[in-house]
C-alpha cells in the first residue's frame, strides 16, 4: 500500500485531472483533506506538496493553494509515433492521470507527463501516455 500523503495527492490529481478542481481554484484546506482522508495534517500537507512538485498547484500571492493553470503543465513537445500500442481489450476503461512518484521512478517520467490506467476486470495495468498508443475493439 502506498504512503497515505499519496492516496491525498492521488485524490486530488484525479479532482484536477477530472476537472472537478479547476485551474485558479482554490484547494480544500489541509486540516479539511486531513479530515476527510482520515490522515493528519502533515500528512495531508505532504500530499499537498508532491502536486506543488507536479507543478499541477501552486503558491498564490495570498498564500493559498490553488490548482495550476493548464497551460503552465510541463509536457514533453508534440506527440509522435508511440513506440508501441496498446490493444484494449472489450470492455476495457482506460483513463489518464498524473504519475505517482514511484511510478514517475519506475518508467524514469519527466514531471508532467501523464500515465494511461487501463482496467479490465479487476486487473488495472499502468503505462506512461508518451510512449503508447490505443488500440480500441
Amino acid at each position: 500500500m502506498p504512503p497515505r500523503y499519496e492516496l491525498v495527492a492521488d485524490a486530488l490529481r484525479a479532482q484536477i485531472m477530472a476537472g472537478t478542481l479547476r485551474p485558479g481554484s482554490l484547494i480544500p484546506s489541509a486540516g479539511a483533506l486531513a479530515h476527510e482522508h482520515g490522515v493528519g495534517r502533515d500528512t495531508a500537507l505532504k500530499g499537498i506538496a508532491v502536486l506543488r512538485r507536479e507543478g499541477l498547484l501552486f503558491l498564490a500571492p495570498d498564500k493559498s493553494i490553488r490548482v495550476g493553470p493548464v497551460a503552465g503543465r510541463a509536457t514533453r513537445g508534440p506527440l509522435g509515433i508511440p513506440d508501441d500500442v496498446l490493444d484494449v481489450p472489450p470492455g476495457g476503461v482506460v483513463s489518464a492521470r498524473m504519475p505517482t512518484r514511484r511510478e514517475r521512478e519506475r518508467f524514469d517520467l519527466p514531471e508532467g507527463v501523464p500515465v494511461l490506467v487501463v482496467r479490465t476486470g479487476a486487473a488495472e495495468e499502468v503505462h506512461p501516455a508518451d510512449r503508447y498508443g490505443l488500440r480500441l475493439p
